[in-house]
């Protein structure tokens, strides 16, 4: 990833939030090689040599991924092939990860002499916990998906034939329920993982009485009634 494929996934991922036609998001590399190798290693000459380069590189990320963060909709990581540095972190802030069974991955800022961050640490350890975190970062080895799976990185993996599909089943799942109610969701999960004095306990109601009060709500007790799909708005 360059700076400038930074910034324009920044862009990306805003513009998304105000499509009401998008319902899930899909986060993937372009072909079967890699989901993403992390940063551009050439570019640390030029844009990360001084206190103030290395701060507005950090600046230029640190908005992509809390565009990613952010987003109100669900996000997956569909990981192929490599996924490495701050290709890994992009597949964590995503809402649910699935691999394939020939993915590897790998956190290694210790191979390149870089401190890394605060947040970039809580982001593994809320993954996988200190312990984990720990080997991954002291080590910079790379590792197996069924690692990722047994550390908690990754929801599910996957034979490496099945993987599209499956994605695509969680994608047409997904998109199919209420918007409304996925969207209270993933923001109240959110909510709820935090220590309770930072919760916003007012946004959380707020969001469950917008899915109580909405037109979705009286089409899935009347389609649950006739036996029937509910056909979801988002309103």
């Amino acid at each position: 990833m360059s700076l400038d494929m930074w910034r324009r996934m920044r862009e990306i991922f805003e513009a998304w939030a105000n499509d009401p036609e998008i319902r899930v998001i899909v986060v993937r590399g372009a072909g079967d090689k890699c989901f993403c190798a992390g940063n551009d290693i050439s570019e640390f000459k030029n844009l990360r040599s001084t206190p103030d380069g290395i701060a507005t590189y950090h600046a230029i990320t640190e908005q992509a991924y809390a565009a990613l963060r952010g987003i109100a909709k669900p996000t997956i990581a569909c990981i192929e092939g490599f996924c490495m540095g701050g290709g890994f972190e992009v597949a964590q802030l995503c809402d649910i990860q699935i691999a394939s069974d020939t993915a590897t991955f790998a956190v290694t800022p210790a191979k390149l002499g870089i401190g890394y961050k605060l947040d970039d640490v809580r982001l593994l350890t809320d993954s996988v916990g200190a312990k984990h975190a720990k080997e991954i970062l002291f080590t910079g080895r790379r590792f197996q998906a069924a690692d990722a799976l047994r550390w908690g990185i990754v929801n599910r993996v996957v034979a490496v034939a099945n993987l599209d599909a499956v994605v695509d089943g969680y994608v047409e799942e997904i998109a199919a329920n209420a918007p409304l109610s996925v969207k209270a969701a993933k923001i109240i999960v959110n909510e709820a993982v935090k220590e309770a004095a930072d919760r916003d306990d007012a946004l959380c109601e707020s969001l469950v009485d917008a899915c109580n009060e909405s037109d979705d709500y009286t089409e899935g007790q009347r389609a649950f009634a006739e036996k029937r799909k509910p056909d979801f708005k988002g309103r």
